[in-house]
């Protein structure tokens, strides 16, 4: 079937950066560490209030799973705008109790994660469904949103909070992203059975004798495959999601009397983070449509690898005045965050290429499961170790060895190796 002139399938992409521009704004948490800490009485940051973030990434993670298997069935428009209600629910809900640790874990923690679970995935499954000549570019583009949004919503968050205060920074948060994501989920539908782009031409699967193209989840999950994607996610996004939400911790390592200019501008660092995390997810989602989706994994994890153990030496180092803490933090945030934003292109982009565009909701959500283990991890870790005598070094190492361990499985990742599912014919006897 050629492609409908009364539909322009980059309308999708509009609603799906408008639905994940909303959502990017978990990763803004860090500007809310600080008043919290006021509000309920703690002294410093603790491992609680990183505990309410890495719960909302947890949640998140599991909430995709049947997330994607309703919007397999339903489409994609109900599932993200019921999600985009939940999620402007628990910033309004958490505008009430910003004095009690419980109710921000069950308002922003669990219930904003189970509605940014529910939205996250409706885009992208929409995106591979209309660009199957595009989807590492495309799917990089509509999760672009969710990077650039946690830039813009740590400005916009950082704005409510100093000129309105906390509860009111959570409410009026809370109304746009009701506005963001409802609206833009409007915008997502998808294509009609058998729909191609014109002209395209879908490549011959030659991953074996028989040829599959979609799984059921009960099928992916017992796939070679499926296991070394759900591994690569778990090991490489642990350290992006490690330094999402310890961007100040590592500036105060640096600079343990807090006078130093990386001190001073590490929410304007977290913000750099966020816009190269955005921008990987462009970048590599392009890259692995030239050079193939392993190969550009084998990269990214290797890079990434490669420049957390120089980011250990640094913090061993820990080199002396302003200047040079300041720039080696910027380039370690830069490029972590380049990296850690790939993964948001790869792992959806793959998984279609491997399972299938037919029931990629619920197949790439048990993936995302992995994503969910990283934000365990990320922050487990820098709460074990960065309390020891040589704090982040140990942390960084740690994030590090995992990187290379990412890589080590991409070089046996390929795609799966099936078995027909129809009855086979019998030969005509002799």
């Amino acid at each position: 079937m050629s492609e409908k002139k009364e539909h322009n399938r980059w309308i999708v992409m509009v609603g799906a950066l408008l639905v994940q521009l909303a959502l990017g704004s978990l990763y803004a948490f860090s500007i809310f560490t600080s008043p919290l800490s006021e509000s309920l009485g703690y002294k410093s940051t603790s491992f609680w209030i990183l505990g309410i973030f890495s719960t909302a990434i947890g949640v998140f993670a599991i909430t995709m799973i049947v997330a994607g298997k309703i919007q397999d069935r339903k489409g994609p428009r109900t599932v993200a705008a019921v999600g985009g209600a939940i999620v402007a629910g628990s910033y309004m809900l958490a505008s009430f109790f910003t004095d009690s640790i419980a109710m921000m874990y069950l308002s922003y923690g669990v219930i904003g994660g189970i509605g940014i679970g529910l939205a996250y995935v409706c885009p992208l499954a929409a995106a591979v469904k209309w660009f199957p000549d595009k989807k590492g570019l495309v799917t990089g583009i509509a999760v672009a949103g969710f990077g650039a949004g946690a830039f813009i919503f740590t400005q916009v968050g950082k704005f409510f909070i100093t000129d309105y205060g906390l509860d009111s920074a959570f409410l009026y948060l809370g109304l746009i992203f009701l506005a963001m994501i409802v609206g833009g989920s409007f915008f997502l539908i998808n294509p009609p059975a058998g729909w191609l782009p014109k002209g395209y031409v879908p490549p011959v699967k030659t991953n074996g004798a028989n040829n599959k193209v979609d799984f059921g989840w009960h099928e992916t999950i017992r796939t070679r495959s499926f296991v070394m994607l759900w591994l690569m996610f778990a090991l490489a996004a642990t350290a992006g999601l490690m330094l999402i939400s310890n961007t100040k911790n590592v500036a105060k390592y640096l600079d343990p009397d807090e006078g130093a200019m990386v001190v001073a501008q590490a929410q304007t660092i977290a913000g750099i983070l966020a816009l190269f995390n955005g921008g990987g997810r462009i970048g590599w989602g392009k890259i692995s449509d030239k050079l193939g989706r392993t190969s550009t994994m084998k990269l990214m994890y290797l890079t990434q690898g490669i420049v957390l153990v120089a980011a250990a030496g640094f913090c061993y180092v820990q080199p002396a005045g302003d200047l040079l803490p300041f720039l080696g933090l910027v380039a370690l945030a830069s490029l972590v965050g380049f990296c850690f934003g790939g993964n948001f292109a790869l792992m959806p982009s793959t998984t279609s290429d491997y399972f299938g565009a037919k029931n990629f909701g619920m197949n790439y959500g048990l993936v995302f499961t992995g994503y969910g283990v990283a934000g365990v991890l990320g922050g487990l870790i820098p709460g074990v170790l960065a309390g020891a005598g040589s704090g982040f070094v140990w942390v960084f190492l740690a994030v590090g060895v995992a990187s290379f361990a990412a890589f080590g499985v991409a070089m046996f990742t390929r795609a799966p190796e099936v078995k027909e599912v129809e009855t086979p014919v019998p030969a005509p006897a002799a």
